[in-house]
């Protein structure tokens, strides 16, 4: 095995007044400062938020079997049903947005993931397999008219401490669940 040589930046970033993070990166520019970092950090939470919708929500390291095959497919699936559901949202998060128009609000509210995938779930094949537009089109509203009379609230500013724990295998093999 070759051995080489990594440089590496540790930069200690205040998240807020108790909250510490400390990145690690490549980038060796000093031109780069670490206000900089703070604000790139947060442009890629929506990426990290991702990575753990499609992780923890939609199992995408979760397969059903060992064939490379079997581990595309899946793998494929999670990433298309995770475009769908995106795309859903979008629209979902429309229609409560304009039902909140002109109500006076603490909160704006969202779309609830749960909610969406659940029903995603349930209807979303049999509604790709159904041959009438009409059909596709009726079933589609159900879907949205549900997912949009579930919103949740949008509470900025809330922070619940990690849970750091070791886990030595999340999946077993054929125990994923029904997306």
């Amino acid at each position: 095995m070759k051995k080489y040589l990594l440089h590496i930046n540790l930069i200690r970033v205040m998240i807020s007044d108790d909250v510490e993070e400390v990145l690690i990166t490549s980038l060796l520019d000093k031109n780069i400062t670490i206000n900089d970092f703070k604000k790139l950090y947060f442009i890629r939470w929506k990426v990290e938020i991702k990575y753990d919708e499609l992780k923890n929500r939609l199992q995408i390291e979760n397969f059903t079997g060992e064939s490379k095959v079997a581990i595309e497919q899946d793998f494929y699936a999670s990433i298309y049903l995770s475009n769908m559901i995106e795309l859903a949202r979008k629209q979902s998060d429309q229609i409560i947005s304009s039902k909140q128009e002109d109500k006076e609000l603490k909160y704006q509210y969202k779309t609830n993931l749960n909610v969406l995938i659940g029903a995603l779930k349930d209807k979303f094949i049999i509604m790709m397999l159904e041959k009438s537009r009409y059909k596709r089109s009726k079933m589609f509203k159900s879907i949205m008219k549900t997912v949009s009379n579930s919103a949740i609230p949008i509470r900025d500013d809330r922070q619940f401490p990690r849970k750091m724990f070791l886990v030595r295998s999340k999946f077993q093999l054929n125990k994923k669940r029904c997306l």
